[in-house]
């Protein structure tokens, strides 16, 4: 059955011309000089000649005929070549006047910015090849900031409006991609002494704001990207949306606010990566140590012993923890670091007082290269998350925090950092912390939706 594809058609015909010429040159081609004919055979000798003979390859063919040449068949699928719109140096092409004009009346002034961010989606989506993974990162994307996504109510067209609109209006009508009707108003300004209908409006434009929300937070927290090429994937989707949005002039009145969303993923990208390989190396051993030997979260995580099993110990896999003996060899090493603090060491010492912190780095402190000190010392201050109640702490401003963690920790944090965690303090001064909620970069921000704040009003629902 003949190929379906357009160029595997084109090089089929290319080939047949190729082997129609090779056989006419063969039988126009005047023999060699150097390889003269050979004289006819006896007539004995034909009566022996075989009605087959063998060619180069060994194959049979029948006496007389050339070999037939072998057809090239394309490799790889349909729309291999084609860009997927995400390539590292990829840049739109140049619009060309009729596109330019199609722009200017797309995005025209006098439609709304709800349904010029409508258009923009759908083309957008349109001319790039979304894999799973981008597909979901932009539907996530879209409906934090308002768009929603699937089959609209009442969606059936009938051959009226079919006859009575154009294709382009056809084709929004259909759109997955669509502004809800409680957001078509949206950035239309509207004066109250001249509108008797006049409501605060409940929503407002704000790129930035939502790209935010997204790379801080929906990125490393719901969809758990760690590793420094997952987040450049996940940023860089969102990015290439933006830029989308700037080179078609879209929205030009809110050029300025979607070029700070493009900063907003580039400081992502330098800041997230850290975070998450903090993440993974905090509280430290030293804090680990402390907590297990003065009954904070890792005292309950401690190593137990396997049961034996036919006078063997089963080691099925480690656990996670210090056992009492290693948490008391790393303490006793390293508290005498400690600057300012003196205690009995006959005396265990008590905890006086524990708190769930949200803290701010203020500044970080590192032994220079060569000192064997080992512990760095990470300066806090209590943190109140924007769009979330105030937090009062015995750490709140002027009373900042100090908390230590080896210098292969304390490396990776920088002043504006923040993170949640447990702290206790000691009855003779020092504070360790641990159980830790999340390392967050310094423009942290998140925001959530009616559904998901339903969800949390439901779970103190005691009716």
């Amino acid at each position: 059955m003949p190929s379906s594809d357009p160029i595997d058609t084109i090089v089929d015909q290319i080939d047949s011309l190729t082997v129609r010429a090779s056989d006419a040159n063969s039988a126009n081609t005047p023999p060699s000089p150097h390889h003269p004919t050979t004289s006819s055979p006896d007539p004995k000798e034909q009566d022996s000649t075989p009605a087959t003979q063998a060619n180069s390859h060994g194959a049979a063919t029948e006496a007389g005929d050339a070999p037939k040449k072998k057809k090239k068949r394309r490799k790889g699928g349909k729309g291999k070549t084609l860009p997927s719109g995400f390539e590292e140096n990829f840049v739109e092409a140049p619009l060309t006047a009729e596109e330019y004009n199609k722009d200017k009346e797309l995005y025209s002034a006098k439609k709304t910015v709800a349904e010029r961010i409508e258009t923009a989606v759908q083309k957008y989506k349109a001319k790039r090849k979304l894999d799973p993974l981008r597909h979901q990162l932009l539907e996530a994307y879209y409906h934090l900031g308002g768009i929603k996504t699937g089959a609209k109510m009442f969606g059936g067209l009938d051959q009226k409006f079919i006859k009575e609109n154009d294709t382009e209006e056809i084709a929004r009508f259909k759109a997955t991609d669509y502004v809800p009707e409680s957001m078509k108003n949206i950035g239309i300004q509207r004066v109250e002494e001249l509108d008797d209908d006049y409501e605060d409006p409940e929503y407002t434009v704000d790129f930035d704001y939502v790209v935010r929300a997204f790379v801080t937070h929906k990125i490393p927290f719901d969809f758990g990207m760690k590793s420094p090429e997952q987040i450049e994937k996940a940023v860089n989707t969102i990015k290439n949306f933006l830029n989308y949005i700037l080179y078609h002039n879209v929205c030009p009145e809110y050029t300025d606010n979607i070029k700070q969303a493009v900063k907003t993923c580039d400081k992502a990208n330098e800041e997230l990566p850290i975070c998450a390989a903090l993440s993974d190396k905090f509280p430290g051993d030293f804090n680990k140590a402390c907590s297990t030997l003065f009954g904070g979260y890792w005292s309950y995580m401690t190593p137990r012993e396997w049961e034996k099993v036919d006078g063997e110990l089963d080691f099925k896999k480690p656990e996670p923890g210090l056992s009492k003996e290693k948490a008391s060899e790393i303490y006793h090493a390293l508290v005498c670091e400690l600057p300012h603090i003196t205690f009995d060491i006959s005396k265990t010492p008590r905890e006086v007082y524990r708190e769930y912190a949200s803290l701010e780095v203020v500044s970080v402190w590192l032994p220079k290269p060569g000192s064997p000190l080992k512990l760095g010392r990470i300066v806090c201050k209590s943190w109140t998350p924007e769009e979330a109640l105030p937090i009062t702490s015995k750490w709140s401003e002027p009373n900042n925090l100090t908390l230590y963690c080896e210098k292969t920790v304390a490396q990776y944090a920088y002043p504006k950092m923040h993170f949640g965690c447990t702290v206790h303090e000691l009855d003779y001064g020092l504070v360790y912390f641990d159980e830790i909620s999340g390392v967050m970069c310094s423009n942290f921000l998140e925001i959530r939706d009616d559904k998901e704040l339903e969800v949390d009003s439901d779970d103190f629902d005691f009716d």
